[in-house]
């Protein structure tokens, strides 16, 4: 395994880690878990467009990138959706779909660098 690689294991397992902290924290902002997701996105779109084939069609980190940069969109625009009751707990369902679009893209990242 190249250094590139272990690089890219290191970032999959650290996001994995991040994506658990932010489900078992107690706050319920979406906010940080919104911005690791696009983060994520980021990095997917940086190691596939790196991956350096020949295909005609994108490499799977670039398209799990673009699921989580997709998810992370819809995650802020229900983040910002007024609440009825201010009294309640707020909807986890933004930091959930932020969650997902990360742990997407550390699956992304590893099946990236066994395919490739």
């Amino acid at each position: 395994m190249s250094v590139a690689g272990l690089v890219v294991v290191l970032l999959a397992v650290a996001l994995l880690g991040t994506a658990v902290l932010l489900l078992r924290s107690s706050s319920r902002l979406p906010w940080p878990a919104i911005v690791v997701a696009a983060l994520t996105s980021a990095v997917c779109f940086t190691v596939g467009g790196d991956s350096g084939r020949n295909d005609s069609g994108p490499s799977i980190a670039t398209v799990m990138g673009s699921a989580a940069g997709f998810l992370s969109v819809v995650a802020a625009v229900l983040a910002l959706v007024p609440k009825q009751s201010h009294e309640g707990p707020a909807a986890r369902t933004p930091l959930l779909l932020s969650v997902g679009g990360i742990v997407l893209g550390a699956i992304g990242l590893l099946l990236n660098l066994l395919t490739g």
